[in-house]
């Protein structure tokens, strides 16, 4: 109950008034300290004794403030809390960031690069701001004045700090940052970087981060911002005339004593009689001070253990603990190697024998010295010479030989002479004399023993210690000394205060320090008062006469803190102003011109200055009507099931806008209603443009032909100003202003739809279209879909626009309902009937035989059978990247009337494999052997997976000695990328006696219809777009066909006889396996592309993406859309708003997985587009490298001879580049069986290739001339071989340099980067820090991470079977990743870097600066060669040392334009 009892008791007195009656006592109670807000003059009515010091120094209250100050005062009170935590908080992040970043890797450049780069920047420095002030000018004021606030308290000068806020446009910390680590020298910066320390002074003991001070050290060279006098009566400072101060003797306080100096010097000099080393009444925190001298040492403990012995006072309060602490520490120093015994002891006796004497003189000093000074006690023994009382109940109740029983403070000597009040010094200045002398009994705390507790708190190292600096005087000034751990010393001195004796004014000056340490003086802004008073209550533990000494020091460093406030206050708004006055204009021009550009802005395009005469237009078709071409070919027309559907299509489309059209194949759907609908609209006179889009582009091509001549056009006339007809495709366009019906591919029509597409650059192509028909819908492509959402929206918007659905094979009830229930017109084909078989039969038909030992046959995966024959071939080795966990094929079990020998060759067929044999046998006995199949031999349609197949399948026919003959076979390969020339030839019928064999893809299924087929021999398989969940991409890959993909294949051979088809698959499959549709791209491919096509839709379709794509017919997975979007964001192709980006735009024109995708548009600016194409080809599509069952081993010795620079994608180059160079001698083939590569898959590699370079030229990101465009046409449409197309020089010029490939590789596919641990022999995803390991199909498999001399590896397959496998990698340099990746954000006053706060760097300042600038002008010039806009000469010189860095280019001499560059380009190995 006791401590209780005593919180109770001190209750009262922590209000801050005095509660004590003092004789003499001249200073009235201040007032209370919980005033909430500084004010300049408290509230309270109470007179203060400093009135007048307010007087003189010029201060006022606050009704006699001036208006303007007082509107600053305002500021003052309402924001300088909040900006004083902001800065502490801020100061904080800082300390905190730059002691985490001495973790992090540390990033070094080039200081020739960082002294070209910081020239660059000030050479085309700007004023502009990244962001522009549009807040109130008191948020803005507000952010100014955080701003100033860390710059002053991170030690930059006044001067610096204002002219860096004037310079800069805006008022945000992170530009007045980069201003001054542009600006400052290094050993500015270099001194900022290290004082980041908050205002707590009493923290300086960290080597690593010394706080830069200017405090006055032990030699008293500069003055202390802290250690300003608190006189209530005048303003003060450090005596720099002072004499040096040297620490005496350390010594040990009992817990309850003080200490005084030594007065016997008549020099003015003094030394101090103890070091505060402990706490008043505190013993448990007893500490001791490192030993400098053990033979001092014990001297001072063997005089402090005689104190408390032989010459123990009746009021020493030290118990046995302390006495036994002190003998075993002299113990210690007795055993320290430097002590030496006889001289310790002869210290002592010559220390205790001046200690007798200066106790003596102590006593007799009344009679001998003028100035009085309060009396020593009576009892003084030696050990008190050397730490005199400094007990106030020793000063106040212990009788002395001289004093009388009276209780006045002066003793004896007040029956001599009064203490004056003032008294001059020496310098003339005028001392206020102060009686502060402690309650008698008091038991609380002292402010020395405050102090003492603070000092150890922050610092237990600090020594604190005391001097009396007032000479002779009778009056006593003190001074403190505290040195914190690392050698800094503050000093505080009474300079016009004095008080009664030494002990009071060591209380009063450790009253003034304690209050400094609490309310630190920093650099800017002053603390004010309110932001750290109200937390600060220690102060009502003093006594109450050193209570009212606080008050007073908070009153006038409230007074004087609001002052200093307000000149800051007043000098941020001189620099704000000018700045909003700029923004202020720059913000009304581009208003007003906005406001001009609205009041003329462009209504839709609705010039029809083309159109003619609606009498006119009847006229000229009823002239066209009459030629003998159309009459001729209107009777074919006539012939067509269509024909007797016009009427019956015609009304609907009158009383419907839209109308689903089911018909069946050979129905004329295609040709006759686009043709129906422009000769109703013509001759009603109503002029028209009509669309129709189909899937492909030869379907699109041939179609508009063939209208055109129905039409009765001559030919060749399509897309001519005589012609009604045209067509556009990719790279090619025949469409005019006559054109009133054109046929377009579906990718066509989309881009019609993007803004800007219309006549003039206004609107879209789509406004001005009257009918849209959309052919092929059952095909379900992910553009018809996207077509079928857009114009489901573009129907609320133009209800004059009419629209027709088309399909052979479609769910009409399912199209009708998409759309609120339209019409459907069913239209029946005209086939005849067809003769299916199936595989079964076709072997049996044939003979045809396989073997075990046969390339066709099945093999196990046990060891016999990988080892049984080292005999293999491109059908027969197993890619690298080929699944293992394909599904084992079953035996079937076939009807009774096949042979034995048919059963055994369907059960040990590899049905993965085309059988090329038994294609050949079964034209064979079509055509030769079996008379009653003859009559199918006319045309024979040929289904086979893509155009790799096809060229075997031709090679082998042409090579064939009958069907190799001219004069009695025409053999056309059918493919999307051949010819629109060589794709007609296919419709031609060949002279009779020559017979015709068409060997195509799917695109012969439904897209065209070759009229003379009587024969098809499906292979049963395709290759589709789908989602390979392996790579994360959408890539083509060869599947088997689905039920309605057979149907349509046989029923191309009934379009004018009865027909025959071979199915190549078994009818069990058939019936029991295939589906029934094949699911829509929609909801089996990645959304990215989709994603993109719908930002860059002028049609409003919904309020995101994923808004959109759930209004699909068959919507896609939620998870789907999200998956496209994220990967579109990390691409930067979108923004986090899903607004698109310039780089969104040409990525939407490239259909490929978006990571490859930009990192071909980067390399293609880096000037390395060769090794680019042929590493975004190869990953699109299957690996060029082959592992054949038992030559594993060689395989893998063949493929690391490609090895180039650790690099997965370097190689795959490699292997390429090395089969075109024997492609171009002669021996393709023969390298690839040496070097285990795939002839085939290498040839698709440069068709995507090819493929990639044409998106890249359309787009017109790349400018070749004409000529160029016809030889990469003729490449990519060419029969048969291959032909290479050489990418442009320009482009290629950095192809050799590695590093470059792997920066725009690295800028590509991030966040695709592992992070490298060499130490921990591990690699990590950034993303969710997994750890990954190399497929072993990488050239880096085995291979030590410590190697790679790298700290980063990117990817772009991650793959988790047994562990989680990186397939494809290569080395990535930590600078391309900080120049090229992410959202780099820069810590400059941290010294570090970091990259979406995945990857982080430690960089030196001069160096992060430069980095900075170097980064944000790279991205502009990224950004502006997006636009494809041209560089200015800023740009020119930043893009150089740019590629300078990320290609590892070595600068040699002064930084001139391209002279003195060594470029260094890695050996490959």
């Amino acid at each position: 109950m006791a401590p209780k009892k005593k919180k109770t008791q001190l209750k009262p007195v922590a209000r801050g008034f005095a509660t004590t009656s003092v004789p003499k006592k001249v200073v009235e109670t201040p007032k209370e300290p919980e005033t909430p807000e500084p004010q300049d003059v408290p509230s309270t009515s109470v007179e203060q004794p400093n009135a007048a010091a307010q007087g003189q120094d010029g201060r006022t209250d606050a009704t006699a403030l001036s208006e303007a100050d007082q509107a600053l005062q305002n500021l003052v009170d309402k924001f300088q809390d909040k900006v004083e935590k902001e800065v502490v908080r801020t100061i904080k992040a800082i300390e905190q960031e730059r002691r985490f970043s001495e973790t992090l890797t540390r990033l070094d450049l080039d200081p020739g690069f960082v002294d070209r780069i910081l020239e660059l920047a000030l050479e085309y420095e700007t004023s502009e701001s990244s962001k522009s002030i549009d807040e109130p000018e008191e948020k803005v004021l507000l952010r100014l004045a955080i701003t100033y606030g860390v710059l002053r308290r991170l030690g930059f000068t006044e001067a610096r700090v204002e002219e860096c806020l004037r310079s800069i446009r805006g008022v945000d910390m992170d530009e007045a940052f980069d201003w001054l680590h542009l600006h400052c020298s290094e050993e500015e910066l270099g001194v900022q970087q290290v004082s980041v320390e908050p205002r707590t002074p009493m923290t300086p003991r960290t080597p690593r981060t010394p706080r830069p001070t200017h405090l006055r050290s032990e030699t008293g060279s500069s003055l202390s911002s802290w250690s300003t006098p608190p006189s209530p009566g005048s303003r003060s400072s450090l005596d720099v005339n002072a004499p040096v101060f040297v620490p005496g003797r350390k010594h040990i306080d009992s817990p309850s004593s003080h200490t005084h100096p030594q007065s016997g010097s008549t020099d003015g000099t003094s030394t101090p009689a103890s070091i505060v080393s402990d706490s008043d009444g505190a013993r448990d925190s007893l500490r001791w001070s490192p030993v400098e001298d053990p033979n001092n040492e014990f001297v001072r403990l063997k005089l402090r253990i005689m104190d408390l012995t032989v010459d123990r006072r009746p009021d020493d309060k030290a118990d046995a603990a302390f006495l036994r602490e002190l003998q075993r520490r002299l113990q210690n120093i007795q055993e320290d190697y430097l002590f030496d015994q006889r001289e310790a002891e002869a210290l002592f006796k010559e220390e205790r024998s001046k200690v007798e004497a200066a106790s003596l003189q102590a006593k007799l000093r009344g009679a001998q010295d003028l100035t009085p000074v309060k009396p020593p006690r009576p009892r003084a023994k030696a050990a008190e010479a050397s730490e005199p009382p400094s007990r106030t109940e020793s000063a106040a109740s212990t009788p002395d030989l001289f004093e009388g029983e009276d209780d006045t403070p002066g003793g004896m000597f007040g029956l001599l002479e009064q203490m004056p009040e003032t008294e001059t010094a020496e310098n003339g200045t005028t001392i206020q004399i102060r009686d502060l002398a402690l309650p008698k009994h008091w038991s609380g705390r002292t402010p020395k023993l405050m102090l003492s507790e603070l000092v150890r708190k922050s610092d237990k190292y600090a020594v604190v210690s005391y001097a009396c600096i007032s000479g002779s005087s009778r009056a006593k000034r003190a001074s403190v000394d505290i040195r914190w751990d690392g050698g800094k010393t503050q000093v505080w001195t009474m300079e016009d205060v004095a008080c009664y004796d030494q002990t009071q004014a060591e209380q009063y000056v450790a009253t003034i320090a304690l209050h400094a340490l609490t309310f630190p003086n920093g650099e800017g802004f002053a603390v004010g008062g309110s932001a750290n008073a109200g937390s600060q209550t220690s102060f009502r533990l003093l006594p109450p006469l050193f209570r009212d000494v606080w008050d007073e020091l908070e009153q006038k460093r409230r007074l004087d803190d609001n002052g200093t406030n307000r000149a800051i206050w007043a000098m941020l708004r001189s620099i704000l102003e000018p700045k909003l006055a700029q923004i202020g204009n720059a913000v009304n021009r581009p208003l007003k011109v906005a406001s001009e550009a609205k009041d003329s802005g462009p209504s839709r395009h609705s010039d029809r200055s083309n159109d003619v005469l609606s009498e006119q237009i009847i006229a000229d078709f009823q002239a066209r009507q009459a030629s003998p071409a159309y009459q001729e070919m209107l009777q074919q027309r006539n012939q067509l099931p269509m024909a007797q559907y016009k009427q019956d299509l015609l009304s609907l489309l009158e009383m419907s806008q839209v109308v689903v059209l089911s018909g069946e194949t050979g129905c004329g759907k295609s040709t006759q209603v686009p043709a129906f609908i422009l000769e109703d609209q013509l001759l009603k006179g109503r002029s028209c443009k009509i669309y129709c889009t189909e899937p492909r582009r030869i379907s699109a091509i041939s179609l508009a032909q063939r209208v055109s001549r129905e039409l009765g056009e001559p030919a060749g006339a399509v897309g001519t100003g005589n012609s009604l007809v045209g067509y556009a495709i990719r790279l090619e366009s025949n469409i005019n202003r006559r054109t009133r019906l054109a046929y377009v591919t579906n990718g066509i029509a989309l881009r019609m739809l993007e803004g800007g597409s219309g006549q003039g650059g206004q609107g879209t192509a789509f406004d001005e279209i009257t009918h849209i028909i959309i052919d092929e819908v059952h095909e379900r492509t992910i553009e018809s879909d996207f077509l079928l959402i857009v114009l489901k929206s573009l129907l609320v918007q133009r209800p004059e626009l009419k629209i027709v659905l088309m399909s052979a094979t479609l769910e009409a009830g399912k199209i009708s309902n998409y759309f609120g229930g339209c019409p459907v017109l069913s239209v029946p084909g005209r086939t005849f009937p067809v003769d299916v078989r199936f595989l079964e039969d076709a072997v049996e038909f044939t003979g045809w035989k396989v073997t075990e030992g046969s390339q066709y046959a099945r093999r196990g995966k046990d060891k016999f059978s990988r080892n049984k024959s080292r005999d293999w071939t491109e059908d027969t080795a197993a890619g690298e990247d080929d699944d293992d966990d394909s599904g084992q094929q079953e035996n079937v079990t076939l009807e009774k009337r096949y042979s034995p020998a048919t059963i055994s060759t369907v059960n040990l067929l590899d049905e993965r494999l085309i059988p090329y044999d038994l294609i050949i046998r079964l034209l064979e006995r079509i055509c030769f052997e079996d008379t009653s199949h003859t009559t199918y031999s006319g045309a024979i349609l040929v289904f086979m997976p893509g155009m790799g197949e096809i060229r075997r399948l031709n090679d082998m026919l042409t090579e064939h000695r009958a069907f190799g003959a001219e004069d009695q076979f025409r053999i056309y390969p059918l493919h999307s990328t051949i010819s629109s020339e060589q794709q007609g030839a296919v419709f031609d019928i060949p002279p009779p006696g020559i017979r015709k064999i068409v060997i195509a893809t799917n695109i012969a299924e439904t897209g065209i219809t070759i009229p003379d087929i009587t024969c098809v021999i499906d292979t049963g398989k395709h290759r589709e777009m789908r989602f390979d969940e392996k790579r994360q991409i959408s890539r083509l890959i060869e599947t088997f066909i689905a039920k309605s993909n057979a149907a349509q294949r046989r029923g191309r051979a009934g379009r004018v006889q009865r027909g025959l088809c071979f199915h190549l698959f078994t009818k069990v499959r058939h019936d029991t396996k295939m589906a029934a549709h094949p699911d829509p791209e929609i909801m089996r491919l990645s959304l990215s592309d989709l994603a993109l096509r719908i930002k860059i839709m002028k049609v409003n379709l919904g309020t995101s993406i994923e808004d959109v794509l759930s209004r699909a017919l068959d919507p896609p997975l939620g998870i789907n859309v999200q998956r496209a979007v994220s990967a579109l964001v990390e691409v930067r192709a979108l923004t986090s708003n899903e607004e698109i980006t310039p780089m969104g735009r040409l990525l939407s024109q490239l259909p490929t997985d978006v990571h490859l995708g930009k990192f071909l548009l980067i390399a293609t600016l880096f000037r390395c587009l060769d090794p680019a194409l042929t590493i975004a080809a190869t990953l699109n599509s299957k690996s060029p490298f082959l592992t054949p069952l038992g030559l594993e081993a060689e395989a893998e010795r063949a493929k690391l001879s490609f090895r180039v620079e650790n690099s997965d994608f370097l190689t795959l180059h490699n292997a390429f580049a090395s089969w075109r160079r024997a492609s171009g001698n002669g021996i393709a083939r023969k390298f690839c069986k040496t070097s285990y590569l795939s002839h085939q898959n290498l040839q698709q590699i440069e068709e995507l290739r090819q493929q990639f370079l044409s998106y890249l030229v359309d787009s017109s990101f790349i400018h070749v001339d004409r000529a160029f465009v016809k030889e990469l046409s003729r490449a990519r449409y060419g029969r048969s071989k291959t032909r290479f197309v050489t990418v442009p020089p320009d482009l290629d010029v950095n192809s050799g340099n590695t590093a470059i490939v792997h920066a725009a590789l690295a800028a590509g596919l991030y966040p695709k980067i592992l992070a490298v641990d060499p130490l921990k022999g591990e690699m990590r995803t950034i993303g969710n820090n997994q750890p990954a390991s190399f497929h072993p199909s990488s050239v880096n498999f085995k291979r030590r991470l410590g190697d790679f001399g790298v700290n980063h590896l990117c990817y772009f397959t991650l793959m988790h079977s047994k562990k989680l496998y990186a397939w494809e990698t290569g080395p990535v340099e930590d600078m391309a990743l900080l120049l090229l990746c992410g959202d780099a954000e820069f810590k400059l006053m941290a010294d570090s870097a970091s990259i979406d706060r995945k990857v982080r760097f430690r960089i030196s300042p001069k160096a992060s600066i430069a980095l900075k600038h170097l980064r944000s002008n790279l991205s502009s010039i990224l950004a502006a060669q997006f636009r494809t806009r041209s560089l200015t000469e800023s740009q020119l010189r930043w893009n150089e040392i740019a590629m300078m860095i990320l290609g590892k280019v070595k600068l040699e001499g002064p930084p001139q334009l391209q002279d003195g560059v060594t470029l260094i380009i890695n050996n490959r190995t």
